[in-house]
């Protein structure tokens, strides 16, 4: 199965809340570049409803955060990075997005915050 990618340009919101393309609720993957065509946001649909990998990226490339989505909610695991690449946050969600655990990194990789969500 191929997926379809398209730029962020080439979308838009419906009245229904669904990201659109060529008059369709869009499927595939949405890619939002710089001015210098380096990759900002990478974001997956099915159907104009956030669902599949979703990552952005710090100025530069390197990855600030990356996770996945089920039918416009967070699910599973989620990082976040700062930008020089060292872990800022981890968090999980269940199935249904509700939140589960948080830990949080400052700038020197201490770990300021550990908790047990919900």
């Amino acid at each position: 199965m191929t997926v379809v990618r398209v730029d962020g340009s080439d979308t838009y919101v419906d009245d229904a809340q669904r990201v659109c393309h060529d008059g369709e609720p869009f499927t595939g993957v949405v890619e939002h570049r710089d001015e210098h065509g380096r990759l900002v946001e990478s974001n997956s649909f099915f159907a104009g409803v956030s669902s599949g990998l979703q990552e952005e990226h710090h100025p530069g490339g390197r990855l600030r955060s990356r996770g996945w989505t089920h039918l416009g909610v967070a699910v599973g695991e989620w990082y976040e990075w700062h930008p020089d690449g060292t872990l800022a946050a981890h968090r999980t969600f269940s199935a249904n997005g509700w939140p589960l655990h948080v830990k949080e990194w400052d700038e020197r990789g201490e770990l300021v915050r550990d908790e047990q969500l919900g």
